[in-house]
């Protein structure tokens, strides 16, 4: 699925099935090979499902009335139901992450975010959470031109 919201932003993914029934009711169906996630962790599982679901939105006018997640490993289901409103607020999130982004890689400031899986990394070296220094930033591919964004100097 793909498409691009009116600020510019591109949405692109894969879906692995979608159900549609008798009654035009839609159902997006994702399959994951690891475990369900926790009941706390299950907002980061769906995020990929709304991501669909708005595209879905934007592509076809219409909510899809299940989002469906079947982890094979164990048989569990992880299933909901957006609304309209959730999947506009949904889009207003995207969009700030992708402004984030953007602004981000203009100006090479890209925050580390420690947790448990540094334990089993190997670019402590690089890390400033590890009191390591990164590689000089080449700064920002700039698509439309050919002159590279340089990053500004932090103070």
């Amino acid at each position: 699925v793909e498409t691009e919201l009116e600020n510019g932003v591109r949405l692109r993914g894969f879906v692995d099935r979608i159900d549609v029934a008798p009654t035009g009711e839609v159902r997006v169906v994702d399959y994951k090979t690891g475990k369900a996630p926790r009941e706390f962790t299950e907002s980061k599982a769906l995020f990929q499902m709304k991501f669909y679901a708005l595209v879905l939105l934007r592509t076809r006018g219409i909510v899809p009335a299940q989002l469906r997640l079947i982890y094979l490993a164990s048989g569990s289901i992880l299933t909901y139901a957006p609304d309209h409103d959730e999947l506009i607020r949904f889009e207003r999130t995207l969009s700030a992450i992708w402004k984030a982004i953007l602004a981000a890689g203009a100006t090479g400031d890209f925050r580390p975010k420690p947790g448990k899986l540094c334990d089993w990394c190997d670019h402590k070296s690089l890390c400033p959470s590890f009191g390591g220094t990164p590689p000089p930033y080449p700064g920002w591919p700039d698509l439309l031109s050919a002159e590279p964004v340089v990053a500004k100097e932090n103070s």
